[in-house]
């Protein structure tokens, strides 16, 4: 009794946790969310949402956040092309060397299907799906896509395959298919009988939801984790079946009493007052379990790397330095490395392509032994698994069916400080990445006074290691830089501030900085008279009265009252006499205003007039909008304020003199006193 197995669950209203115990070690964990119920193996009813000819495949919609996908060898509507049950095992699979019709001819767009779930959905791939649809029961496992009756491999006695083969060809329906499951060796015909009858119920309650609604739905899904346990995990050298829970206990001393034939496995309710998992510990070996390197007995240890392409694992002797020599020190070390390679296998569930680097061997008859040992430990894996002898290279090729999420995906996350990469920039590296990039951008601090915010690391980096590269800085600077240190910023990340106003940046607009072409202008004012073409009439405006134009309000530096400015001379004799040049015709009357704007400019500004007001554009019946704008003058002195007009149109402003510049330069610091925010090979914050 002392070498039977055990089976431990862990029940809470929001978690299942299941560990499987052989010979008192700790092989597998299982575990279900109340809200991620595994839906692998359920039955759904689906709709064709996409068909790829080029893949041989096509998406499906059932009711999942992604489609699910379906090769064309895992929809085949002739059952009578699959191979016998007996031959492949578990689910029915199809010849490899079977030609595989295209998937146009099995599936259009559109059309709604049932399938089933033979993988969930695993990272950033969607549910792989079968029309193959096996439901499993205790002893046998119902296959409705064909009618012939297999049996497990791993039942070796030939008369114990033919004695159950013939039981269930008596009892079963002649339109459905099972195969009898390693559980069922030595079983009565009563208890493969009520499986029979069960199954079949199961069946037909899908085939009639079938009927009655529309894709997505789901048709049927395996029972809870606890129930599972008792049909997939129990066998005859189950000890007992631990539960804390009383009211899963009560639900499964039902099950077992309805559908388990003799021995049945004893149940426990666990009542102490420390955790079920903690009590037997379990526990700590699933927080072992979670770590990269696993230790061994001898004192070796194993390092195990997943990633989204492969497994990789590594051998090393570690602490272990053997008694007699190397090759004998390396034997025993590889013996008991294969053996825990496949506990961590099985317990962390990995699936996939797994490289196992064994430490090199030089003898033939070392690498047959550890060969042996690995073929011989795997058998106890129920899952499917392919293993190629040791390379020249001293490496172990194998892949493992992956069914379901690993231990890891299951129970964690990617890292949010290194975002899963595993690594981040060291302080060394940040506070050279720093410095390198304030020295970038010494233009913009102006002189002035600035702060660096860092990590408490990179600051200490800063200040002590990097003290001699720091003050070449602030003597290219001029000015001291301060460090200072934050202890809920990232490693990666920092930030600089101005600590005092300066001069500012000089603003580039480019209307402004963009060199005028005056030929090009004088040659499309000109353009009228040179084509030949009489211009249009312009219509004459009536002569205004001769009163003082509107004062124009200035903006003076100091906040005092509202002052007005005379128009000048020239203005005043421009705004007379433009309506009577209008009434003439038309090419005189461009004529001499280009000879009015000639001498207008010509002519010195008058010295009781500090300030500028340039005119409206000429030829226009009403003024422009009253808009203001501070445009400083070459000629304005020191100190004086800025001369204000109307806009004008790009051409007079073209022509204008006047060459317009900002009055004071805009200083970004003023508006934000953070003026750069970098985080290392993340996105800015």
């Amino acid at each position: 009794m002392g070498t039977q197995n055990e089976i431990l669950i862990n029940a809470t209203p929001g978690e299942t946790r299941v560990a499987l115990l052989e010979k008192k070690q700790f092989v597998e964990l299982h575990l279900e969310r109340a809200h991620s119920r595994s839906i692998e193996g359920a039955v759904v009813k689906g709709r064709v949402s996409r068909v790829l000819p080029g893949m041989q495949a096509a998406f499906v919609d059932i009711g999942l956040e992604k489609a699910a996908f379906l090769y064309a060898g895992d929809y085949v509507a002739d059952i009578e092309e699959l191979d016998d049950a007996d031959e492949g095992g578990g689910r029915g699979r199809r010849r490899r060397s079977r030609h595989v019709p295209n998937i146009e001819t099995l599936v259009r767009e559109g059309e709604e299907i049932v399938v089933q779930i033979a993988k969930e959905p695993i990272g950033t791939k969607g549910a792989r799906i079968t029309s193959h649809v096996s439901i499993a029961g205790r002893h046998l496992v119902l296959t409705p896509w064909a009618t012939k009756v297999g049996v497990s491999r791993k039942i070796d006695s030939d008369k114990e395959r033919r004695r159950l083969r013939d039981i269930v060809k008596k009892v079963k329906p002649e339109d459905l298919g099972f195969i009898i499951r390693t559980a069922g060796e030595s079983v009565r015909e009563a208890d493969l009988a009520a499986d029979v009858k069960y199954l079949t119920t199961v069946w037909d309650d899908i085939q009639i939801k079938k009927d009655q609604v529309r894709a997505p739905a789901m048709l049927y899904q395996e029972p809870e984790l606890a129930l599972r346990v008792i049909r997939d995990f129990t066998t005859p050298d189950t000890k007992r079946i631990v539960i804390d829970s009383p009211e899963v206990h009560e639900q499964m001393k039902m099950f077992v009493d309805e559908f388990l034939a003799d021995p049945k496995p004893r149940l426990e309710h666990y009542r102490g007052a420390d955790p079920i998992f903690d009590h037997f510990g379990t526990e700590a070996t699933i927080d072992q379990n979670l770590g990269r390197k696993v230790w061994l007995k001898s004192g070796g240890y194993l390092i195990i790397d997943q990633s989204e392409a492969l497994t990789a694992i590594d051998v090393n002797t570690g602490r272990y330095v053997g008694k007699h020599d190397l090759e004998e020190t390396v034997l025993r070390t590889n013996l008991e490395a294969v053996r825990e390679v496949v506990n961590q296998l099985r317990f962390r569930n990995i699936g996939g392509l797994i490289i196992i680097d064994l430490i090199d061997m030089e003898s033939a008859e070392n690498r047959d032994k550890v060969n042996k040992l690995l073929a011989e430990v795997i058998r106890g894996d129920k899952a499917k698994t392919n293993v190629l002898k040791i390379s020249e290279l001293g490496l172990v090729e194998m892949t493992r069916k992956r069914t379901r999420e690993n231990l890891v995906q299951m129970l964690c996350e990617p890292c949010s400080y290194c975002e899963g990469k595993g690594y981040v920039l060291s302080d060394e590296s940040m506070a050279a990445k720093i410095l390198r990039e304030i020295r970038k951008d010494l233009p913009r601090f102006a002189g002035r006074k600035i702060a660096v915010t860092v990590n408490r690391r990179v600051a200490e980096q800063l200040l002590v290691s990097g003290r001699k590269s720091l003050e070449a800085l602030e003597s290219e600077l001029g000015r001291e830089l301060e460090v200072r240190a934050r202890a809920d910023i990232h490693q990666e990340q920092f930030e600089v501030t101005a600590l005092e106003e300066g001069a500012g940046m000089p603003l580039s607009i480019p209307w402004l900085d963009a060199p005028v072409d005056e030929e090009a202008e004088t040659a499309k004012a000109e353009s009228p008279a040179e084509s030949g073409a009489a211009p249009e009439p312009v219509e004459a405006a009536p002569k205004p009265a001769e009163v003082a134009p509107e004062p124009v309000e200035t903006m003076p530096e100091a906040p005092t009252a509202s002052e007005t400015s005379e128009p000048g001379p020239e203005a005043a004799e421009s705004a007379d006499s433009s309506p009577q040049e209008a009434s003439e015709t038309s090419t005189d009357a461009l004529a001499e205003l280009a000879a009015e704007a000639s001498a207008s400019a010509a002519s010195p500004e008058p010295e009781v007039e500090p300030q500028e007001t340039l005119p409206t554009s000429a030829g226009t019946d009403e003024p422009e909008p009253e808009e203001e704008a501070s445009i400083a003058s070459p000629s304005s002195p020191p100190g004086e304020p800025a001369a204000t007009r109307a806009p004008a149109s790009p051409a007079a402003m073209a022509a204008s003199p006047v060459v317009a510049e900002l009055a004071e330069p805009v200083d970004s610091a003023a508006e934000s006193p953070i003026i750069r925010r970098s985080q290392a090979n993340r996105e800015d914050s």
